[in-house]
């Protein structure tokens, strides 16, 4: 009896003792997961919050200050820049900082274009992750990395290192201990222990859970540009510019292509030849006005300003876009007001006369070219606009503009009733909002290039957009999105949607 008292005691003891143990490991393993999962979330926040480059991500802190440090090829790996990303003083369970690693085209610093596209235009740039036992690469496109150095494996250590390059191969091992773009996984549970022993624990952000993030920012920045746009124009949106236009060019009619560099409200297409007998149109109103002023009071000052305002008119009659008939208007105009104001010859009425003729010559110009007046009820300028002025002159948006497309639907066009003729529709797992055929407008960003798509060709939606979302060759007002979630669909259609509707179910 003795006997079996005493092996039960022990038996129980050794449980214990393996329970113990077990769950101390298992709140280890807590610990240093959390502080993992809380550096990949805010390294991802702070790509997609970045104001002048989305994507970007810091540089690895090189002193262990917490800081972040001016970085480049190959000293793209250091300790987790915790300050820098706001967060509390980072430890894993064995109470060490954490360490990182940075694709160098996501880095400060570096000349890539960070779009959808970066991961396919810089290849050499990303991370990969091999698995520690068997070599095989387990993951690529990486483009950062964040570690829990774990145990020291015969490492010396102190709370005073302040040398990433110096300091790590006392904290990681192996390939993670290399200044280069491979990392690997754990190995050290393997029996025999292989060699090199490596109990590095890594938590990879890939190239689609950061840019997903980025995209999204990308398309709400536009969606509130264009929705706080219809807000100040009569619930109306402007045309788009031509999937070909490299110059970004509103044109009328243009229901569907990119997001132009100014907003055409016409009724016919803003071209060169257009542009320049406006700029033409506005000098005469110039003219106009310092007659007016001259008639008033033909003082020092009024007789100057009409002079310069003719000589102004005059130097613009040469331009190779106007007919004959055009540039004569113009340098008659101009020559009545210079006349004028230096006294040879021509009286207020005859200037007035000749500054009629020449508008009723360019208002023919502009109609035999297609034109008509703007929506007045829209606004003529993106400027107007605080969100479409912060968009358009961001950094970030030369990069981005060529990625994003978008379509007004018939009705909310310039010079429209501002009601549904033909209202746009989204649908598929991927459309966030309700009412899944009302819709004024959609914003649509072209992610990461499935096959056949890279490299990009401007001019053809079917390089950027999938399925029925290339509109510009396949004229529809229907448009699909897929939730990465939904990985059949997902595969084929990456495409991400918005829609626009003055913020009544579009949120």
């Amino acid at each position: 009896m003795i006997m079996l008292v005493i092996m039960v005691v022990g038996t129980v003891a050794i449980l214990v003792s393996t329970l113990n143990s077990s769950a101390l490991q298992i709140a280890r393993d807590k610990t240093t997961a959390d502080a993992l999962a809380k550096a990949k979330d805010a390294l991802v926040g702070y790509a997609a919050s970045n104001a002048t480059r989305p994507g970007e991500l810091p540089c690895p802190d090189l002193n262990n200050d917490g800081v972040q440090d001016a970085c480049a090829s190959p000293n793209l790996v250091g300790w987790l820049p915790w300050k820098t990303l706001g967060l509390p003083e980072l430890r894993d369970a064995n109470g060490d900082h954490l360490w990182y690693a940075v694709s160098d085209a996501f880095r400060p610093g570096s000349t890539a274009a960070l779009t959808s596209d970066t991961p396919s235009a810089y290849p050499a740039s990303v991370l990969s992750l091999k698995d520690g036992v068997s070599g095989t690469q387990i993951e690529n496109n990486v483009v950062a990395i964040v570690f829990s150095p774990g145990t020291p494996l015969g490492q010396t250590r102190s709370l005073n290192d302040n040398n990433a390059s110096a300091s790590l191969p006392n904290y990681l091992e192996g390939d993670n201990a290399n200044l280069d773009m491979t990392f690997q996984t754990a190995n050290d549970k393997v029996i025999p222990l292989p060699t090199p022993a490596v109990n590095d624990r890594p938590l990879t952000i890939g190239k689609d859970s950061l840019l997903l993030v980025v995209e999204t920012r990308i398309a709400r920045d536009a969606k509130k540009c264009l929705d706080d746009y219809a807000a100040l124009s009569a619930g109306k949106y402007p045309w788009a510019a031509p999937v070909s236009d490299a110059t970004y060019t509103s044109t009328s009619g243009t229901y569907f292509g990119r997001i132009p560099a100014a907003p055409s409200t016409s009724g016919g297409p803003l071209t060169p030849t257009i542009s320049a007998l406006l700029a033409a149109q506005s000098q005469l109103s110039s003219v106009q006005t310092a007659l007016n002023a001259y008639a008033a009071n033909p003082n020092a000052t009024n007789t100057s300003n009409l002079l310069n305002a003719a000589l102004t008119l005059i130097s613009m009659k040469s331009n190779p876009l106007f007919t004959s008939t055009v540039s004569n208007a113009v340098d008659n105009a101009g020559d009545g007001a210079r006349n004028l104001a230096n006294g040879a010859g021509s009286t207020v009425s005859s200037v007035n006369n000749v500054i009629a003729s020449a508008n009723s010559v360019i208002n023919t110009a502009l109609n035999n070219a297609g034109y008509t007046s703007g929506d007045p009820a829209m606004a003529s300028s993106w400027a107007a606009v605080p969100s479409c002025n912060a968009l358009f002159t961001a950094p970030y948006w030369v990069n981005w503009q060529s990625e994003v497309f978008y379509q007004v639907a018939n009705g909310f066009q310039p010079n429209s009733t501002a009601s549904c003729g033909s209202c746009l529709s989204i649908t598929g797992s991927g459309n966030p909002a309700a009412g899944s055929g009302t819709y004024r407008a959609a914003v649509a960003v072209a992610r990461q290039p499935l096959a056949g798509q890279w490299p990009r060709n401007f001019s053809s939606d079917a390089s950027y957009l999938e399925g029925i979302n290339r509109h510009a060759t396949a004229p529809s007002t229907a448009f699909v999105a897929y939730s990465p979630s939904d990985t059949a669909n997902y595969a084929n259609v990456n495409d991400l949607v918005l829609c626009l509707d003055g913020r009544m179910n579009c949120q």
